[in-house]
């Protein structure tokens, strides 16, 4: 069910102004029912409120310079809780509501109907490009907007704010906007518009001449959309192109992902390989390791056989040593050791032997010296 104008005709007379009678919401029978918006409007409210609606004004946002094709409500931002709608223009003021059952679109609906007038002297653009959608049969929509009550900082609803089947209670009736885009409320309408101005070149028109403007229109109309079925062809077109290029492009993409994933899989591979030849290497190194150390250790215990405990003593630390870290160059550092050891030993008992020789000797200055040439009683045994 759509929002639309549904007679234009020229009964009521006001000068300068266009008659306008119009559906502002749709009234449900409980918040089972709800529009677009989520909200359901329930009949003892609407009467309430109804004295609001009184001298709203009937707005329009427009998208052209011209003011003649209308968009939406115009909203521009919401300052300390109030929506502010400063693109929009009033073009119309409201000057009676009611509530009655209408058909809608072959279907019967309790609705709230209102009636105003628009400014067809400072909108005449307007009010002919809403003629003209009604005489096409496409009927213009509307949107209502509500305020809380003065002195109040916010709609009261039945039961509190709820996202959908919300039922406003304290509220006044602050505009309602003739849209060129669908509304929160489907049955919202646009019922009569009239103009009286007689001296409007456009009202003053034959009706053949009003036809047969519609139908230059309607012509320029078809012109357009020929000329936007061309650029809606040409963009599908490119559309098509840049599709079929994007689709090439994410197969290639692909493809170097897969060549990527193989050289990553063929990469992990090697290392798998390079981690399991290094975890052997390690495996014979240490037990090449092991061999070389045992051996050592036999080469030292069989060159220690020689050496009394007391001996290998004097290397015991190094000893211990070798027994935890063998190597030839420790090896040799504990034989040497123990030779130097037994060597100081041999060396220091000589030197107290011939200490203690010397000093149990007389000896003589005077004595028979040994001539040259006698043979000596000293051999080389008795010098160590």
């Amino acid at each position: 069910m759509k929002s639309t104008i549904l007679e234009i005709n020229n009964q009521k007379k006001t000068s300068g102004q266009t008659y306008i009678k119009w559906v502002v919401l749709e009234i449900h029978e409980n918040n089972t029912q709800f529009n677009k918006n989520g909200i359901t409007w329930l009949e003892k409210y609407i009467n309430a409120n109804l004295e609001s609606i009184k001298l709203m004004p009937i707005c329009a946002e427009f998208l052209d310079d011209e003011n003649s094709e209308p968009f939406g409500h115009g909203l521009t931002e919401v300052k300390d809780g109030t929506p502010l709608f400063e693109n929009s223009a009033v073009v119309g003021t409201t000057t009676n509501a009611y509530i009655d059952t209408i058909d809608v679109n072959g279907e019967p609906k309790r609705v709230l109907i209102a009636e105003g007038f628009l400014y067809n002297q400072r909108y005449p653009k307007f009010v002919q490009w809403l003629k003209s959608k009604m005489f096409d049969g496409d009927f213009p929509e509307t949107s209502v907007e509500i305020a809380a009550v003065e002195g109040s900082d916010a709609i009261e609803y039945e039961g509190g704010w709820k996202e959908q089947g919300r039922i406003p209670m304290k509220f006044d009736f602050t505009g309602d906007a003739i849209l060129g885009i669908d509304p929160a409320d489907d049955a919202a309408i646009l019922l009569e518009l009239n103009s009286n101005k007689k001296e409007d070149n456009l009202m003053s028109k034959s009706q053949e001449e009003v036809v047969l403007e519609l139908n230059n229109k309607l012509d320029n109309k078809n012109k357009e959309i020929g000329e936007l079925n061309q650029k809606v062809e040409k963009l599908t077109e490119d559309l098509k192109q840049k599709t079929e290029e994007l689709n090439a492009a994410v197969k290639a993409a692909k493809d170097e992902k897969a060549k990527a994933d193989a050289k990553e899989k063929e990469a992990q591979k090697a290392k798998d390989e390079k981690a399991k030849a290094d975890e052997e290497l390690n495996s014979l190194k240490e037990f090449k390791n092991k061999a070389v150390a045992e051996k050592m250790q036999g080469e030292l215990n069989q060159a220690l056989k020689e050496y009394s405990p007391e001996e290998k003593d004097v290397a015991k630390e190094k000893i211990e040593m070798f027994s935890k870290s063998p190597s030839v160059e420790l090896k040799n550092e504990i034989i040497s050791e123990i030779n130097s050891a037994i060597a100081r030993t041999f060396i220091a008992a000589r030197s107290k032997k011939q200490a203690s020789e010397t000093n149990s000797t007389n000896f003589d200055i005077y004595s028979e010296v040994q001539d040259s040439g006698q043979q000596s009683s000293v051999t080389i045994d008795d010098l160590y």
